[in-house]
């Protein structure tokens, strides 16, 4: 038997597979990406059996349904007794808002399956909204509104019955929702929940509970292995419960609060809920369809209909942890390195950053809210870099913790006994005790040139020669490693180094390479050398993510090269009403890499930040990843050679 498997947010064909061949691996990273799938046999329609069978081969977490507010009747099958129940029960003529499912409770599900058993005669679709699509709408429209939201979070209030209520589309019980059977056990679970009260009804034995102050909006990142997703999402039940929460017993307009206790607005309200219908993916079921939705990304509703209606759901958590799906090598944990996937991917650098700038840019940059800072002694600005890391700190911008700090070894340092003095120099042109990241600049080793002689050495000795001499870069790798368990540097790792420079490095080493860094754009996207990398538990920095834009002032790209003028990217940055640097950092993000940007402008610094409010579909990445031609502008077998008439090749 063959499944169909269709992304609802994208253009991209559906793809075919067979019936128990859908894997943990490969159904975590389409519902990261694609967002939601519809899953279809169309040989015949696939049995409520069949899917408890899909739902438990998946592996997938359990997840316990509490704190929600429709009646629910479970749907016993052979692969678990309540895996599956109905869908929303309320009644077939009340529409159902969008909301993110249980998003008023502090722990809701990662996904949400339905099941169509029978299909309305009219009606009775599943609309589906992207959060994202709407955190940015509300961030452009009610900017004071987010603002509020972020800061306070949403309090929900609502009156339960003390037995479900079938004729209310939120007529859930108090002894159902909390799964107690007592008022005294209820007394006792919410006394254990700080900031949310309750008042008791005796004549009717109603309960009208106000939540504590929850989250509204998340920031959802890296998910699974290698998918990085980093996407504001508008996570919560506010246009649910305003738009949905009506019955004998709750007036909607008094649901909800922000979490200070002020009400919100129902003009924003309603302009969000409109918003969201008008920008909302329709799905006609038809009888075997499974929707597989990823909750932290995908708002969904339920519209109104006539005739019988059958839909079922079925709520999961997190993937239990499988070997199936991506698993990077782990670096040892008392070793002290980082995650492999930070809060935040987003690295500022200082190539090019002229001195006389560099300190405002750096503190600016800080100010924008970058934390990760690429610097070099190469780049020759390290001292003023150092300035304005002195003047962000002490204004109390951020905490010297707040910050990844990265700097490299030049080449003309690679003796073991120069490395030390390298990192000494660094540690001192930036006023740091240690630095969080120290790499190789290139794996190139040249003739030594001391700091009395010239700092930075750059690529030439005092003669005007490049000399290239022979040397075993484990030598250098075993300094640095000296280094870190000195404390002066936290994680260790690599620039412009191969798949088989890597493999020797990793085969000899005892601190494995936190970081690769290498020139990573959609003309030179090096899938395999990022796969190898990550998969040995590297993060991967992309330097160049626009091309030969910063390679047109020193000669070795033209204006023409400049992916910031490619038509392909400028088509997908004019639909999604963004800039073409914004549309390459974004995709640098999603491919699971941490793109290097630079300006001197403060506008732009955060003009480059603003990536998270929206998404790159399968079919864009496709279109950028066919763009590759494995074209190089940081090549020192062209540009050496050109300058300093020494052939220093390094890639094939």
């Amino acid at each position: 038997m063959i499944i169909s498997l269709k992304p609802l947010f994208d253009d991209y064909p559906a793809q075919q597979v067979g019936w128990g061949d859908l894997s943990q691996g490969e159904f975590v990273d389409r519902l990261d990406h694609q967002k939601a799938v519809l899953i279809r046999c169309d040989e015949k329609p696939l049995s409520v059996e069949e899917f408890g069978q899909l739902l438990v081969g998946l592996n997938l977490g359990s997840y316990e349904y509490v704190g929600g507010a429709a009646p629910r009747t479970i749907v016993p099958v052979m692969a678990g007794q309540d895996i599956i129940f109905t869908a929303n029960e309320s009644p077939p003529e009340e529409p159902i808002p969008f909301h993110h499912e249980l998003a008023q409770t502090p722990t809701p599900p990662e996904y949400i399956f339905f099941y169509c058993d029978t299909p309305a005669e009219e009606g009775g679709e599943t609309p589906l909204v992207d959060s994202t699509l709407t955190y940015r709408f509300v961030k452009e429209n009610h900017p004071e509104f987010l603002e509020k939201l972020s800061q306070y979070g949403a309090r929900y209030t609502r009156t339960l019955p003390a037995e479900d209520d079938p004729s209310s589309p939120i007529g859930r019980s108090w002894k159902s929702t909390w799964h107690v059977k007592s008022r005294e056990e209820l007394d006792a679970k919410l006394a254990k929940v700080d900031g949310c009260s309750w008042t008791w009804n005796d004549e009717d034995g109603t309960v009208r509970f106000t939540s504590e102050a929850i989250d509204g909006l998340r920031f959802v990142k890296e998910q699974h292995g290698k998918n990085y997703v980093y996407q504001h999402t508008f996570h919560n039940q506010v246009i649910a419960a305003f738009l949905g929460w009506q019955d004998s017993r709750n007036d909607r307009r008094e649901a909800l609060r922000f979490g200070n206790m002020e009400k919100m607005p129902e003009s924003v309200l309603q302009s969000i809920a409109d918003f969201m219908h008008q920008h909302r993916v329709l799905h006609k079921w038809k009888k075997g369809d499974i929707m597989a939705i990823n909750n932290q990304l995908i708002m969904h509703s339920r519209n109104p209909f006539k005739g019988p209606r059958k839909v079922f759901a079925s709520l999961w958590g997190a993937p239990v942890e499988n070997p199936t799906i991506y698993q990077p090598n782990k670096i040892p944990a008392e070793l002290g390195y980082k995650p492999l996937n930070p809060e935040d991917p987003l690295v500022f650098g200082f190539w090019k950053v002229a001195k006389d700038i560099c300190a405002n840019v750096c503190y600016n940059a800080i100010k924008a809210g970058y934390r990760r800072l690429d610097c070099a002694c190469d780049y020759g600005n390290e001292r003023e870099v150092g300035e304005g890391l002195a003047r962000a700190l002490g204004d109390g911008l951020c905490k010297r913790e707040d910050l990844i700090i990265t700097s490299k070894l030049w080449n003309t340092f690679h003796k073991k006994e120069h490395v030390p003095l390298a990192l000494a120099r660094t540690l001192e042109d930036l006023q740091l005790d240690y630095v969080d990241e120290y790499l190789i600049h290139f794996p190139i080793t040249m003739e030594y040139v001391s700091f009395e002689d010239k700092y930075p050495p750059e690529w030439h000795n005092m003669q005007g020669k490049m000399v290239v001499l022979n040397h075993d870069i484990g030598e250098t790798w075993k300094a640095m490693e000296e280094l870190h368990g000195e404390g002066k540097c936290k994680e260790i790792g690599v620039c412009n180094f191969s798949t088989q420079l890597l493999r020797q490095l990793l085969s000899g080493c005892t601190v494995r390479p936190s970081t690769l860094q290498i020139e990573l754009h959609p003309e030179n996207s090096q899938q395999r050398l990022v796969r190898f990398a990550r998969e040995q538990g590297m993060r991967v920095t992309a330097f160049s993510i626009f091309g030969g834009t910063s390679y047109v002032e020193l000669g070795g790209a033209t204006m023409s090269e400049s992916l910031l003028q490619n038509k392909t990217i400028q088509d997908i940055a004019n639909g999604k009403n963004k800039t073409p640097a914004q549309i390459l950092v974004r995709w640098a993000c999603q491919r699971g890499t941490l793109p290097l940007c630079k300006s001197s402008k403060a506008e732009r610094m955060v003009q480059n930040r603003d990536i998270f409010d929206f998404y790159l579909t399968p079919s864009d990445m496709e279109k950028i990843d066919g763009l590759n031609k494995n074209r190089r502008y940081n090549d020192p077998g062209d540009f050496c050679e050109a300058a300093f008439g020494t052939y220093c090749p390094i890639y094939e």
